[in-house]
């Protein structure tokens, strides 16, 4: 007959002490993975609009918006990237001054 373990062997330690109900031991997190904190964005009111675009142009910008979050580059969201170049755009065609 096999030997049968507790289920608590094949967990972790905040894993256990969590289901017992038990202060989770206190854990320092590695030095290296700590980031400085970014300040908060300026936060301006945003209004919804719904647009069909090319699917290249799709797929470009998930790219984009993919490879700056990895990199961590601002603007690095969909919604930051369109508005970024739509302000670009707007401004050279002189739609919009600032």
């Amino acid at each position: 007959m096999a030997i049968r373990r507790n289920m608590t062997d094949a967990m972790t330690p905040e894993k256990v002490a969590f289901i017992k109900g038990e202060p989770l031991p206190a854990l320092d997190p590695p030095v290296e993975h700590i980031r400085p904190v970014k300040p908060a964005r300026p936060t301006r009111e945003r209004v919804t609009l719904t647009v069909r675009l090319e699917s290249d142009v799709v797929h470009a910008l998930v790219r984009a918006s993919a490879e700056r979050k990895i990199r961590q580059e601002d603007p690095y969201t969909q919604q930051d990237i369109v508005s970024a170049a739509l302000r670009q755009w707007l401004h050279e065609a002189g739609f919009l001054s600032e």
